[in-house]
């Protein structure tokens, strides 16, 4: 299997180091009286979510949509317009725990049990037989602005919180309370990257957690169990019978784009912590997708492209609007067993981790080889990246290993004396705020800021980073009718549900052989990771990307983009894995082509090549990895048919990846490159 930038993708956290914990106090919990129900619509896409796990709920304006460009059979009379093409989007954690009738003396054995954490429309929606009160995830209280007013009808109408609504920020953030320059970042975003910093256009943030789920505690009025036999008991956190489930808490984040690039994507992260006592040695997590495809809605159905590592709808159509579309399900993240010895992607990086501390300073590019000669796969690591010269850490010749790709710098050492002086900048020595003196909002250094050695929250290292992570690829599957997901208590029935994703394992074969015995029912997948440990104190990710086009071939050019945009760091960061050749990605199909820059990597210009049929207008545009545009290299010239050559000179740009366009008689054709210097 090739390991290329398309490859490196799908990642679930397992470590047992510290810093993965949770930093919420213990007070604040999942209560029903904190859901509340959102929009997103930073870009393109719009759709409504709840606080739960739950996106784009049926019916629920807007929901699921996307806005299109439609023209009339000239060409002529074009408009956007909103289709509605995701009916639902949930998000489910599942484990296998041993019972615990024998201590309680209800039993003279014990049962293996299978929690199944969910809350997803009614059908999803589990409730106490007894109390009637939701078994399942709720979100925290104190993340959001409980006395937010609607800012149209004057009444008190709380969101999610939303980077582009201050109304919606709680007076003080509680995972940030343990800050020691600033407890709380009071009045500042709680950005993923940092304080007040955004990740795209727009950003949400809420945490949920499962302790509601109390179908394995006893009954605190009747001192009975609530689960019958053969079921049993199970108390997460011994200490605290008052939390039930698997004792989980998730992070969740959505991020948007309202750029070229990046405009019909919609970014989900999905951080899930082990708050419990105890270990669970089998984990499962996994994402229900309603796709709302029926009848002739289905157009060309439901397939996983191989190649892009892409779940993909094609050909639906938006309800009654017209609109048509494909869109693809990708998960960008999912690593395991990040202490186990083993290279679980080959990639030569063993046991790399988002969650590790700075490790060990190494100095000189003589004592770094030896290191990496002794504990990396370099044969592996050489495959998958580029030349270890062209390595910031490298060139530096200062590497801490827990910097895993070898990508952290503290600072720009422009004399090359091996010490900061007064006028070389920082780099990525930020400390934990990710803030430094170059930002507007600077407070001042923080909590490892100027230390010389990675923090967490830092740029280019541990969670900041999205390649500094053990991989393994999709796991699971299950593929019905939303009728039989959504008859009577399935979606609620923690044994139905789990013997779907334990039974499911990925095969192509048997995906399109489930798909094409639905017929004209509603397709509703359940698509997610194959087992791994999340030990108690661990966390882990788990990251997806829903991808919008016009066509199945743009749909192409789309994917491979969103994921150059994560491994990118979301913008922040050039990554180093190799170019993409022609042979990974295919091409939009039609009379024009659009080449592979070369050389690449480049320092400072490179060649663009590009073909033509008959002699055309051409724009050629270079932007980098957030969408700017950076150079108009070609603008509105006619060129004639044949292949061509256009020289980029970036000796004004700084090193990272670059998006290069070419517009040529209505068609776009896109690609990537990357400048080291």
């Amino acid at each position: 299997m090739k390991y290329t930038l398309l490859t490196i993708s799908f990642l679930i956290l397992a470590s047992i180091q510290a810093n993965a914990q949770s930093s919420i106090p213990k007070e604040y919990r999942g209560t029903e009286d904190a859901v509340a129900r959102g929009v997103v619509d930073g870009n393109n896409i719009e759709t409504n979510f709840r606080n739960h796990g739950e996106q784009a709920r049926w019916a629920d304006l807007p929901w699921g949509t996307w806005y299109t460009n439609v023209c009339d059979r000239f060409g002529e009379n074009c408009r956007d317009i909103p289709g509605s093409f995701i009916d639902g989007i949930g998000f489910i954690v599942a484990g296998k725990v041993v019972g615990e009738r024998v201590k309680w003396d209800l039993a003279k054995s014990d049962t293996t049990l299978n929690p199944v954490i969910i809350n997803y429309r009614e059908a999803g929606r589990r409730v106490s037989p007894f109390t009637g009160e939701v078994w399942g995830w709720l979100p925290l209280n104190g993340f959001n602005n409980e006395l937010r007013q609607d800012p149209d009808l004057f009444i008190t109408n709380p969101v999610p919180a939303i980077s582009t609504d201050e109304t919606s920020w709680p007076e003080a953030w509680p995972d940030k309370l343990v800050e020691t320059t600033d407890a709380g970042w009071s009045g500042s975003w709680n950005g993923f990257k940092g304080k007040g910093l955004l990740t795209g256009d727009q950003e949400t943030f809420y945490v949920m957690d499962d302790f509601s789920d109390k179908e394995y505690l006893f009954d605190d009025e009747t001192d009975q169990p609530h689960s019958p036999f053969p079921l049993g008991i199970y108390y997460p956190s011994p200490s605290d019978s008052s939390i039930g489930g698997l004792g989980l808490q998730t992070e969740v984040r959505t991020f948007q784009f309202n750029d070229t690039l990046a405009q019909d994507v919609l970014f989900t992260q999905y951080r899930t912590t082990n708050v419990s006592e105890k270990d669970i040695d089998e984990t499962w997590t996994s994402i229900i997708i309603d796709g709302g495809l029926s009848g002739e809605s289905l157009g060309g159905g439901l397939s996983y492209n191989e190649n892009l590592e892409a779940l993909v709808f094609e050909n639906m159509y938006g309800g009654s609007s017209g609109a048509k579309a494909s869109f693809a399900f990708i998960v960008l993240e999912h690593s395991i067993m990040e202490d186990n010895g083993i290279d679980e992607d080959e990639d030569g990086i063993i046991d790399e981790s988002k969650f590790n501390g700075p490790g060990e300073l190494i100095e000189g590019k003589a004592a770094i080889d030896a290191y990496l000669e002794a504990n990396y796969n370099m044969e592996l690591f050489r495959q998958n990246y580029i030349d270890l010269e062209n390595f910031p850490a490298y060139q530096n010749e200062r590497w801490w290993t827990g910097d895993e790709d070898l990508d952290w710098i503290a600072y720009d050492d422009l004399n090359q004396n091996g010490q900061q002086d007064d006028d070389e900048p920082i780099i990525d020595d930020l400390g934990r705020d990710g803030l430094g003196p170059d930002h507007d909002n600077y407070p001042g250094p923080d909590e490892g800021e100027g230390d010389g050695k990675p923090t967490q929250g830092e740029p280019n290292f541990g969670e900041q980073d999205m390649l500094e992570a053990e991989n393994r690829g999709l796991g699971n599957y299950e593929l019905s009718s939303r009728p039989v997901f959504e008859s009577g208590d399935n979606l609620r029935d923690d044994t139905w549900l789990f013997d779907k994703i334990n039974d499911g394992p990925f095969e192509l074969d048997r995906m399109q052989d489930r798909y094409d015995g639905l017929g004209s029912e509603e397709p509703f997948l359940l698509a997610g990771t194959s087992v791994f440990s999340l030990k108690a104190g661990t966390s882990s990710y788990f990251s997806t990307a829903i991808v919008f086009a016009e066509t199945s071939d743009s749909l192409v050019v789309k994917i491979a983009r969103t994921r150059a945009i994560y491994e990118s760091d979301y913008g922040q960061s050039g990554f180093l894995t190799l170019p993409i050749s022609n042979e990974e990605i295919a091409e939009t199909p039609g009379e024009y082509s659009l080449s592979q820059n070369y050389p690449n990597p480049f320092n400072p210009s490179t060649n663009i090549e590009f073909s033509l049929s008959k002699s055309v207008p051409v724009n050629l545009t270079v932007f980098d990895i957030t969408g700017r545009e950076v150079r108009s290299l070609v603008f509105g010239q006619n060129y004639t048919a044949g292949k061509h050559s256009v020289q980029f000179d970036a000796s004004d740009l700084s090193s990272g990846i670059y998006i290069y366009r070419l517009q040529v008689n209505g068609e776009v054709f896109t690609k990537k490159l990357t400048l080291i210097k």
